[in-house]
């Protein structure tokens, strides 16, 4: 698949922010956010999709460390 023109980047950038928009509005709840994320991933190709979706995981992770401080998870006892 060749690269996005500027156009389309735009337009996926978009469709993303309006559906990041939504997640946020509505305290994460996607399934508030159904119509935009269908419009995400119409506009967007699906490598951008994915590596869109890391990337709010992994902000969302950083800001909750950076508010609460990291607490490492207790290690699973192997039998």
């Amino acid at each position: 698949m060749p690269f996005p023109k500027q156009d389309e980047r735009q337009k996926c950038w978009d469709s993303k922010d309006r559906y990041w928009d939504c997640l946020t509005e509505n305290n994460e709840d996607a399934t508030k956010c159904l119509k935009q994320r269908e419009d995400y991933e119409k506009s967007c190709i699906k490598q951008w999709v994915k590596y869109f979706d890391k990337r709010r995981d992994y902000l969302k992770y950083k800001e909750k460390v950076e508010k609460s401080g990291f607490e490492p998870q207790p290690e699973s006892k192997q039998s």
